[in-house]
């Protein structure tokens, strides 16, 4: 492996590279340097592998690794054809777990003399900086060489590879988060074992058969839908890396694993299950599972405490079967054959971290946003922001807020109600690469409120009419949420009606009438926004057109 310039060497960011053939299949792995990939907000890092030959190439899917503002844009929006929807995605504050890479596609002639090629391009704005290096395709000797061996096929066996998994789900969930716990590692099982029999070329793997469980606890309902979902996800996550055909892969549930419960229950002390003969008696009865778990959770709490820390968790599991044919076959290979294999051999693939998977993408419409303030004085208020333009630079926000409080028999009221519409124009190089509704901006409002405010039976009524200017900030803090800053400065005008309550407050009586003017600050905002929106799988398809 070598760099085609000095900056592909200064920059680092693959650290190990192994390119060869198992099998049918040509495997491209690339391990990543995570201490490389601390990037700028807007910037990208794209590493693009392609195998080469003379008159022949193919691409292969590339990795992009965003910083904050980009991730962000990635997450929300269909990002004008940036990134596509394929390609694996990571984001640099994840830089401190390991980034694995690996690629496998069919086998063609023209890769006898290929070489692997990654370009390493770093993107800011409309600048880029492109590094490549290259990397030879091991070929075994029987590819050198035109005297074939002979080969004699003396018997076809039949072998087994069994394991179980225990792959932790989010509460009430069916979709795989590998990194949660030690999700990864039980994920790298199943991938192991398939590989041990692709990897074999006298090998033919014809079915993998996946068999889920769910814990004895909930309605039984539930977990019919949570084994055949997870089951499920396992089943496409595994078909997702090796491209097996739907027919050989056969997938199984167990909606509650009471073999299991019981298991734990006979095998436990009485220090750990007080009531453990009272419990297998329960567990053993020929009752409903939602009745069963019922009585054992109501009678013996604390041992049903006990279960749900040291037992339930681990009857979440998933247990898989790969049913192979492995042909026992004598090779006979030329002495010449026999001297090039030591050098020919393409060396195993490492054994992997990680491997990532795409994202699904999300296409913010409009944003909901309710000033923290306000909340906390206990006065609805919302904000409705959309933005419009296709340059990620405008948007145009409704807003609504009324506090309206009487207290003291009527003789004090705090009462306000304001309507207000305001534009605004988001700040900063490099719009592209932010997402919507983030970052720096101005604007200018106009806004519409009536009010009664009353100390002690003398108050004052009127309406107003403000305009102004804003100014603030909004981060990007989850992939539906931001947080933002504003404040406002300007003025308001309007007619100002003077009275009295009179008759314990019942009667209001007009005194006189003038104006209110006032110019400086007039709005102070902490607001969270939610933003709403739909995957890009369906909202960009408009868009790619």
């Amino acid at each position: 492996m070598s760099a085609v310039n000095a900056w592909g060497q200064d920059f680092g960011v693959i650290s190990k590279s192994e390119a060869g053939r198992s099998g049918d299949s040509a495997s491209v792995y690339l391990t990543l340097n995570p201490e490389m990939l601390t990037l700028a907000p807007t910037e990208v890092l794209s590493i693009m592998p392609k195998l080469k030959a003379k008159g022949d190439s193919m691409e292969l899917p590339a990795i992009h690794v965003l910083g904050r503002s980009t991730y962000y844009r990635y997450l929300r929006h269909d990002n004008l054809g940036l990134i596509l929807p394929e390609d694996r995605v990571l984001w640099e504050k994840r830089r401190w777990r390991p980034f694995a890479y690996l690629e496998k596609t069919k086998w063609e002639t023209w890769m006898d003399n290929a070489v692997l090629e990654v370009q390493i391009q770093l993107t800011d704005c409309n600048e880029a900086y492109l590094s490549a290096m290259t990397k030879e395709l091991p070929r075994s000797s029987s590819q050198r060489d035109d005297n074939r061996p002979t080969a004699t096929v003396a018997q076809v066996r039949h072998g087994v590879i069994t394991d179980r998994v225990t792959v932790i789900f989010p509460l009430d969930r069916t979709e795989i988060h590998p990194e949660l716990y030690d999700n990864r590692r039980e994920l790298d099982k199943i991938r192991k074992s398939i590989e041990t029999v692709e990897n074999d070329r006298n090998a033919e793997l014809r079915q993998l058969t996946i068999k889920g469980y769910a814990s004895p606890e909930g309605p039984y309902w539930n977990n019919v839908r949570l084994a055949r979902g997870r089951t499920d996800s396992i089943g496409a996550y595994v078909s997702r890396f090796f491209h097996l055909d739907k027919d050989k892969i056969h997938t199984e549930n167990e909606p509650e694993d009471w073999e299991g419960l019981i298991d734990y229950i006979s095998k436990a002390t009485l220090e750990q299950l007080p009531h453990r003969d009272q419990l297998l008696e329960i567990a053993r009865r020929p009752l409903p599972p939602d009745k069963r778990e019922r009585l054992m959770r109501t009678r013996y709490p604390e041992d049903f405490d006990h279960l749900l820390k040291y037992c339930l968790p681990f009857l979440r599991h998933t247990d898989y079967r790969i049913d192979y044919d492995r042909k026992e076959v004598v090779m006979m290979p030329s002495t010449e054959q026999m001297a090039a294999k030591k050098a020919d051999t393409p060396p195993p693939l490492p054994q992997r971290e990680g491997i990532y998977q795409p994202l699904r993408p999300y296409k913010a419409l409009f944003a909901l946003k309710t000033n923290l303030l306000f909340d906390a004085a206990l006065a609805f208020n919302g904000e409705l922001e959309v933005p419009i333009g296709r340059n990620n630079r405008w948007s145009i926000m409704g807003e609504y807020w009324t506090p309206w409080y009487v207290w003291h028999n009527n003789s004090r009221s705090y009462e306000l109600q304001v309507f207000g519409l305001e534009g605004r124009y988001w700040l900063g190089q490099c719009r592209e690469r932010k997402p919507w509704l983030t970052g720096w901006f101005v604007g200018a409002y106009y806004a519409y409120g009536r009010y009664d405010f009353e100390w002690k039976s003398v108050g004052d009524q009127g309406e107003l009419h403000s305009v102004g200017i804003s100014a603030g900030y909004s981060w990007p803090i989850h992939r539906h949420w931001n947080l933002e800053l504003s404040a406002s400065l300007g003025g308001f005008h309007g007619p100002r009606r003077h009275y009295n309550g009179e008759y314990d407050d019942t009667h209001l009586i007009w005194k006189y009438t003038s104006s209110t003017t006032y110019f400086g600050p007039t709005k102070l905002k902490v607001s969270l926004v939610w933003l709403i929106g739909r995957n890009r799988d369906d909202a960009g398809k408009e868009d790619r057109r």
